[in-house]
C-alpha cells in the first residue's frame, strides 16, 4: 500500500491543465497555491476543511482579493439583541419616568365610598407595572451584555482570505495573512486582465 500523506502537496498546476491549457501565473498560499490558466482559475489548499481543489473557469470570476470575513450569522444575532435589548432598556426607563405606579395608587382614607374592590385591582396594576418595568430592564441589560458577548464572538471569527469571486456562485476563500493575500491578489489580478 502505498504512503498518500505527501501525495496531496505533490500537485503542481501545470499537472491539472487540460491538454492546450497553459499557466499565465502561479503563486504559492503556504502549503497551497493559486494558479491562473488560460482557461481557468485554479485553487489548492490541502489544509482546507472542505474542498480542496478549486477551478474557476475565468470567465465566471469576477475579481480577486483580500477579506477578512466572519460568521455573518453571528452579526445578525448580536445586532438583534443589541436592538431588543436597547428597546427593553428604553421601554424600563421609559415606564419609571410616567411614575404610572404613583399614579394608580389610591389611597384608602376616602370615607363611605365602596372602594375595597378598586384597590385591590389598582394595587394589581401597581404590582404588575413595577414587575414589568424590572423585567424590561433586567431583559434588556441581559440583551445588550448577550450583544456584546456575541459581537466580540464574531470578531473572533475574521479571519483573512484571498477570495477569489464568482458569478452565480459562492466565493472560493483560502486562508492567508493579510500581507500575503494582498501581494497574491495583486499578482493574480493583473494576470487575469491579460
Amino acid at each position: 500500500m502505498a504512503d498518500t500523506a505527501g501525495a496531496s502537496t505533490d500537485y503542481d498546476p501545470e499537472d491539472l491543465c487540460y491538454a492546450g491549457e497553459q499557466v499565465v501565473e502561479n503563486a504559492s498560499l503556504g502549503d497551497g497555491w493559486v494558479a491562473v490558466t488560460s482557461h481557468r482559475v485554479l485553487a489548492y489548499d490541502p489544509a482546507a476543511d472542505g474542498r480542496r481543489f478549486e477551478a474557476v473557469p475565468r470567465p465566471n470570476v469576477s475579481s480577486v482579493g483580500v477579506d477578512a470575513e466572519g460568521e455573518r450569522q453571528l452579526l445578525g444575532w448580536s445586532l438583534r439583541a443589541g436592538v431588543y435589548g436597547l428597546v427593553a432598556v428604553g421601554g424600563s426607563v421609559a415606564l419609571r419616568a410616567m411614575g404610572l405606579g404613583e399614579t394608580l395608587a389610591v389611597s384608602a382614607s376616602a370615607e363611605g365610598a365602596p372602594i375595597g374592590s378598586v384597590l385591590a385591582v389598582t394595587d394589581a396594576l401597581v404590582a404588575a407595572l413595577s414587575l414589568l418595568t424590572t423585567l424590561l430592564l433586567v431583559g434588556g441589560v441581559g440583551l445588550c451584555a448577550g450583544a456584546l458577548a456575541l459581537g466580540w464572538r464574531y470578531l473572533r471569527t475574521r479571519q483573512p482570505a484571498l477570495v477569489i469571486e464568482r458569478f452565480g456562485e459562492s466565493d472560493v476563500r483560502l486562508p492567508v495573512a493579510r500581507s500575503e493575500g494582498t501581494r497574491v491578489s495583486q499578482t493574480l489580478s493583473a494576470a487575469l486582465e491579460r
